[in-house]
């Protein structure tokens, strides 16, 4: 998973110096690179797969396939310290949070790269869950026979 996330901040890196290339993979590539200089590449992969396996478990809790890919990119970005701010409000006289959104295809573009770096990995780790419970089940509704078999 290291090597995963060292070769996607390394093509970010590549990709945010070119000029040539379209803004949002430019405003990606400098997202990538805030999460690689803030965040372990240990936190970002299971924090990916955790969402792959909410989304096996939960599927009903996206509309769509885009939601999903937004909510990933959002949850991960939530790692770092970068995707927030502080703004200070005149009324109140106090500061308050604000989150810096990433723009819809700069943000298609990240979900992109981190399905395509952490995505299998994700849907194998929620198919061994899914196996696991599944034995689980198997497991408790033997020992439920059994005891039923007793009276």
């Amino acid at each position: 998973m290291d090597a995963r996330w060292a070769a996607l901040a390394t093509s970010a890196k590549d990709t945010a110096g070119n000029r040539v290339q379209s803004r949002y993979q430019r405003q990606a590539a400098h997202e990538v690179l805030n999460l690689d200089a803030e965040c372990s590449a240990r936190d970002i992969a299971v924090t990916a797969m955790a969402m792959f396996l909410f989304w096996t478990e939960r599927p009903e809790r996206f509309l769509s396939d885009a939601a999903f890919r937004l909510q990933l990119v959002k949850r991960v970005r939530a790692l770092s310290s970068r995707n927030s701010g502080l703004r200070y409000d005149h009324r109140t006289g106090r500061q308050e949070r604000v989150y810096r959104e990433l723009s819809p295809k700069a943000g298609m573009i990240v979900a992109r790269d981190l399905t395509a770096a952490f995505g299998g990995a994700g849907l194998k780790l929620a198919e061994l869950e899914k196996r696991d419970q599944e034995r689980k089940q198997a497991m408790t509704d033997e020992i439920n026979q059994a005891l039923r078999d007793l009276v």
